[in-house]
């Protein structure tokens, strides 16, 4: 009986979470206009990076940017071309996992002072390797942030 009723109250305190979660999205979101973004693709996060927390990135030269990331072509596909006089990078780096993980970003939003990451995340089964799911995006400079607000919805 104390079992099922523990976990009923951490599915309701999961539940409230959520919601609250939801709710300062749309607060966040209320007259913020839409940003275009570039995905960034063919890219990987370099070895060297700790990795043991969320990072939220505000990138604007190459040289920060090397030191997170490296550029990965592959057949089919060069990495994304970043023109950092006119661009600059949004990147949220989760912590390292052995399970096959996704990171999609869904838009970007400004409001005043803010720029809103809104993004995906799906988790598949366990590796056999680690790594590091990210996400990152080339932004115009027109839009200046002097606050990042990351939001998410995991499957």
């Amino acid at each position: 009986m104390r079992k099922v009723a523990m976990i009923l109250s951490l599915t309701a305190v999961a539940l409230l979470c959520c919601q609250c979660a939801t709710s300062q999205y749309q607060r966040a979101k209320k007259g913020a206009k839409l940003v275009p973004f570039t995905p960034l693709e063919h890219y990987y996060v370099r070895n060297d990076v700790d990795c043991s927390q969320i990072q939220r990135l505000i990138l604007d030269n190459k040289e920060d940017f090397e030191a997170y990331f490296g550029a990965g072509a592959v057949m089919g596909g060069m990495p994304t071309d970043i023109n950092w006089k006119r661009q600059f990078v949004i990147a949220i780096l989760l912590p390292a996992t052995r399970k096959a993980t996704m990171v999609t970003p869904l838009e970007v939003k400004q409001s005043p002072g803010n720029v809103i990451l809104y993004y995906q995340v799906n988790t598949g089964r366990k590796t056999s390797y680690t790594l590091v799911p990210f996400t990152a995006v080339a932004i115009d400079r027109s839009v200046e942030p002097q606050q990042l607000q990351v939001f998410y919805i995991e499957k």
